[in-house]
């Protein structure tokens, strides 16, 4: 296994661009393979690909035979002349088509994103409807659609089944996994090490530290000294610590071996970016920031639709819970409080009371049991202030069911960054107030991943995270969640 490179080596240094050539080097073309690899992992992928076809082809097949033979769908059984099974062959060509550049037999993530593998299963549908209601009878359209039914179902059940196959068997046998190097500071290679941490398809084989190369050249004579025969792939960990970025970048290209930028001080996002060549530079392009326009004007609509259904549905329960607040402690049946929205500006935002009535003074004297980890939220489990039938609201987020009055009202969305109290955001650093260039939600990512036990910078990289992936599929998604998180009662208090 490869030992992190001393300073030894860096004293070893000649310049890499020196016109003088080491005549005991073997000097090879950049073009020319260094070496023979035996592509194991390249095989893997191979057959993962031929498997998955084959398994899709297969699943889109069986799915169409199945839905002809279901006759619930139809009052008696019709017999014509052009059946829809006929086009079974442009079904099968069109749905590998459609995965294909979906990349569902890419090498990246998206070959196991399932929202992209119902699309293009509904695509090839679609188009295979258009010819269907031309050539064979209307009620067609019934088989078409217990077809493309059937097909999404059975192919994702095929593909997890497959996918979690890989990973069992890379996590019992690690020639399959692919092995790593990576290269950056110390401090930097650790944290890429915990983003690794369980995950089965990369092994760290070899570390690389750039404090140990002082002198200009000691980093490129090091990678020349490396066996790559070993390594599948170089992460680099800190490219903005490299001087030598342009010297480093032909040298890596030299390798062999893939590589990539793993960018831990600065986050990258995933979403609306492309990859855009300039004048034979490679540059990340940004699309504009989302939530803006025709997006904030569809998820405004989406808020007032669905926050005036959920006050319809639930205004007997409301009623019930201001009673039960009513009878249980003295007081006033809502709490409202100064919250932080929408560009700093500060609104009231409403909740049923859950707490006694001096609940803010005596906040002072807990400071000191805070136990979210960062100290800008305050949060206790056993807070003293709830009242009984306050613990039962706060448990299932009952009393925060009086915020759809502040969505109806424009002061908040009902997926969003938390709106905090004026006491959490004077502890804010800098750049924490991002998270107020949109509006704030009665729910969000922090709330469906860990509640009140998330710990406070991971509540802010929750947030950051939302808005730069934002969609009304992803604010449909983080309601149903919330659902689930809510009658489950996972991390409330």
């Amino acid at each position: 296994m490869l030992e992190n490179y001393t300073s030894t080596t860096s004293e070893q240094s000649s310049n890499f661009f020196s016109q003088e050539v080491d005549k005991s080097r073997v000097v090879r073309d950049l073009r020319s393979p260094g070496f023979f690899k035996i592509a194991i992992h390249q095989l893997i992928y191979l057959a993962k690909v031929l498997i998955l076809i084959l398994l899709d082809n297969l699943g889109l097949a069986v799915a169409w035979l199945i839905s002809e033979n279901m006759r619930f769908l139809a009052s008696e059984k019709i017999t014509i002349d052009n059946s829809p099974n006929d086009l079974i062959i442009p079904a099968i060509i069109l749905n590998l088509c459609f995965f294909i550049t979906c990349g569902l037999y890419g090498k990246n993530d998206r070959s196991r994103n399932f929202i992209d593998l119902i699309k293009a299963i509904t695509f090839t549908h679609i188009v295979l409807l258009s010819v269907a209601f031309e050539y064979c009878d209307p009620n067609c359209f019934y088989q078409l659609l217990a077809a493309w039914f059937l097909t999404v179902v059975l192919t994702s059940m095929q593909r997890l089944s497959l996918f979690s196959l890989v990973s069992y068997l890379r996590r019992q046998y690690s020639p399959l996994r692919f092995k790593i190097m990576l290269l950056g500071d110390r401090e930097d290679i650790a944290k890429t090490e915990a983003l690794l941490e369980g995950n089965t398809m990369f092994q760290v084989e070899a570390k690389l530290d750039l404090s140990e190369f002082r002198q200009r050249d000691g980093l490129t004579i090091a990678l020349d000294k490396i066996d790559y025969r070993n390594i599948d792939e170089i992460f680099i960990c800190s490219w903005e610590q490299i001087k030598e970025s342009t010297s480093l970048f032909w040298k890596l290209k030299c390798t062999g071996v893939d590589w990539r930028i793993i960018p831990i001080n600065f986050k990258v996002p995933q979403h609306r970016k492309n990859i855009v060549t300039v004048k034979g530079i490679p540059t990340i392009k940004f699309h504009n920031p989302t939530l803006i326009g025709i997006d904030f004007f569809s998820k405004r609509v989406f808020d007032l639709v669905v926050s005036s259904l959920l006050l319809l549905i639930l205004g007997l329960p409301m009623l019930i819970i201001a009673l039960a607040i009513k009878l249980d402690s003295s007081g006033s049946i809502f709490y409202k409080q100064t919250r932080v929205g929408l560009k700093n500006e500060h609104f009231q935002v409403w909740k049923f009371r859950t707490m006694v009535e001096n609940a803010s003074q005596l906040q002072q004297q807990l400071e000191a049991r805070n136990e979210i980890k960062g100290g800008v939220l305050f949060k206790m489990k056993d807070d003293p202030r709830i009242t009984r039938v306050g613990k039962f609201l706060r448990k299932y987020s009952l009393d925060e069911l009086p915020q759809l009055f502040n969505v109806l009202r424009g002061e908040m969305s009902l997926v969003g960054p938390r709106p905090l109290p004026v006491r959490d955001v004077a502890k804010f650093s800098r750049n924490h107030f991002f998270r107020h260039e949109v509006l704030p939600g009665i729910t969000g990512l922090w709330q469906v991943s860990g509640r009140s036990d998330t710990d406070s910078e991971n509540v802010f990289n929750l947030d950051f995270e939302y808005i730069q992936d934002w969609s009304l599929a992803l604010d449909f998604k983080i309601l149903l969640r919330t659902v689930g998180v809510v009658f489950t009662s996972k991390g409330a208090y």
